[in-house]
């Protein structure tokens, strides 16, 4: 069942995967296989059968695309989280997962690299959020729009601060207001020391499907993208 777009990762790629949850059926029929005894329990501690079937589908894709990118087999592959709880791999190859409604996005490349994915609501309450989670320039950026283009532009900054967020892994205690995500070429601009803490990142968002917003973070300014879509 493996993806014929697949091919292996070098050292600048990095492999964006969008799918929908219509492919659930498909990759459960792998999960008694490449699922751990306590994967298993996780699933069913689901309250909504949704996310259910997100995390399997996350979950067996992610082993089934690691064993592909390092020749081995995806019933070898152990997902563990790390202390922070972020999932990481005992294989020198890194990966990161999001979704959104019914929207999955995983990320693989050979270094650190976070991903997020975004519904764009046009209801959400642009000028609160980015006063206690922007930062300055951000927010004075955003509201020199107009109305249609702040709701495009703050989903465009939300995804590349999540996105970062996850891939430093340290969860949110990093406030989201300590740096600016909108430099033209991608770098993430700190607030003094914290670069020194966190090193040099780079973003960038990515076209998904329409009416979602979506972003990744790495450490190489420049890198070789390439999305696909399974399923979909």
């Amino acid at each position: 069942m493996l993806p014929n777009e697949a091919k292996k990762l070098k050292k600048n790629d990095v492999h964006l995967w969008g799918m929908h949850r219509n492919v659930y059926n498909e990759l459960n029929n792998y999960s008694k296989y490449l699922l751990s005894e306590e994967e298993q329990n996780r699933a069913h501690r689901f309250r909504f059968r949704k996310d259910h079937n997100l995390f399997v589908m996350g979950r067996c894709f992610t082993k089934i695309m690691l064993a592909h990118y390092t020749d081995g087999t995806p019933e070898s592959v152990k997902i563990i989280p790390d202390s922070f709880g972020k999932p990481t791999c005992e294989i020198n190859l890194y990966f990161n997962i999001s979704h959104a409604d019914d929207e999955l996005l995983l990320g693989f490349s050979k270094s650190e690299i976070g991903v997020d994915i975004e519904r764009i609501d046009p209801a959400v309450d642009i000028e609160s959020i980015g006063e206690s989670h922007f930062s300055e320039n951000e927010l004075q950026q955003l509201m020199n729009r107009t109305r249609d283009e702040r709701v495009e532009m703050f989903f465009e900054i939300w995804t590349k601060k999540e996105a970062l967020i996850k891939a430093i892994g340290k969860g949110l205690s990093i406030p989201l207001q300590d740096f600016n995500v909108t430099h033209p070429n991608g770098k993430v601009h700190w607030k003094f020391p914290n670069e020194k803490n966190y090193g040099n990142w780079y973003l960038q968002n990515v076209e998904t499907k329409q009416g979602f917003k979506a972003a990744f973070a790495t450490q190489k300014e420049v890198v070789d993208l390439s999305y696909f879509c399974y399923g979909n």
